[in-house]
């Protein structure tokens, strides 16, 4: 069951990073807000504190992509859209931009904020 948390709270913070996305050109304090923010979004929705998600969660490679300016963002245009009744879940588009985010490949589900 950790794995599963563990894995939800990443894709959580995946996508509150790449929704706050154009904030990371700003500044270096505008960034820190907005993964402070992220990791008490995650520690709210798990029901945990902050402190906790941050270091047992959620997996740092996304706050390090995101300090490089690197969010699932492509991805998060794909929600709501039909579903191939093929496809497992209704996330699949995101899961698998965070697994390539986290794998640091370059696709087109990843974008840079300018």
């Amino acid at each position: 069951a950790k794995d599963f948390r563990t894995w939800n709270a990443t894709v959580l913070a995946a996508v509150a990073l790449a929704v706050s996305g154009p904030a990371a050109s700003k500044s270096r304090s505008a960034r820190k807000r907005v993964i402070t923010r992220a990791v008490k979004e995650v520690a709210h929705y798990l029901g945990n504190t902050p402190a906790v998600c941050r270091a047992f969660y959620i997996d740092p490679r996304v706050f390090d992509r995101y300090r490089d300016g690197i969010t699932i963002g492509g991805a998060l245009d794909d929600l709501g859209q039909e579903v191939d009744p093929g496809q497992p879940s209704i996330h699949g588009g995101v899961e698998e931009a965070v697994l390539d985010l986290l794998e640091d490949e370059r696709t087109p589900a990843i974008e840079k904020v300018p």
